[in-house]
């Protein structure tokens, strides 16, 4: 089940796993929209609306093996004269979507599932001019290094991806890595079963990441262990 499936990196996503032979529901805001896979009405700021979507879903496969949240927003512009409403939204969607479509999701999530994260360069470095998104995707890895840990006794991993410039528009991102390449990068990883927390993506997001020593999730649970002795 992946969220904001009608364009760009979901649609991407769900073109890649159709390609696989899975079955694949996109959560689109409207059903009028094509897309490679089962579409399935999902409006992420919606309660009612997350918990029919997850009914769809496991009404027709009993269950999900595999849910991504890859539904967003991007808002530019100086983080103080940003307007408070499309600051919210842009929370609303990004964060909470991401929170909401996963709480409907876990009572059907049976063990070795995975939950999927799309994040952003912008989750693990804030660039000026972008203060909405990143604080966005800051509180997105925040969220699901604690939801990680929660759920690892039960078998349910949870993985966050980083995507640097993606060329499909969002956020005026007209040049970067052709999103099928992205999609296929992050279902690799998912299969491999050896992915880490945090996955940085593309040459630039490595680069990124290294020069930050971003943590790709080891130490911290390697700190949380050490605590809980």
């Amino acid at each position: 089940m992946i969220s904001g499936a009608s364009r760009g990196l979901g649609a991407a996503l769900a073109a890649e796993y159709v390609a696989r032979g899975d079955r694949v529901f996109c959560g689109i805001r409207s059903r009028d929209a094509e897309v490679p896979g089962t579409p399935v009405e999902l409006d992420v700021t919606d309660n009612d609306s997350v918990r029919r979507a997850v009914a769809h879903v496991v009404q027709a496969e009993g269950a999900i093996d595999l849910l991504i949240n890859n539904a967003g927003v991007h808002l530019a512009g100086p983080l103080l004269s940003l307007d408070l409403d499309a600051f919210k939204k842009t929370l609303d969607i990004n964060l909470l979507g991401a929170w909401r479509l996963t709480r409907a999701a876990k009572p059907h999530l049976a063990q070795g599932s995975t939950v999927a994260m799309i994040s952003s360069l912008s989750g693990l470095v804030g660039p000026p001019n972008d203060g909405a998104y990143a604080t966005s995707k800051f509180a997105l890895e925040g969220m699901s290094q604690s939801l990680a840990a929660e759920l690892a006794p039960e078998a349910i991993r949870v993985l966050v991806f980083e995507p640097s410039a993606v060329a499909t528009g969002f956020a005026g991102a007209m040049h970067g890595d052709p999103p099928a390449l992205v999609a296929s990068d992050i279902a690799r990883l998912i299969a491999s079963g050896k992915a880490p927390f945090r996955n940085p993506l593309g040459e630039v997001g490595r680069r990124v990441a290294a020069a930050l020593h971003i943590d790709d999730g080891s130490r911290a649970t390697a700190l949380f262990e050490s605590m809980a002795k």
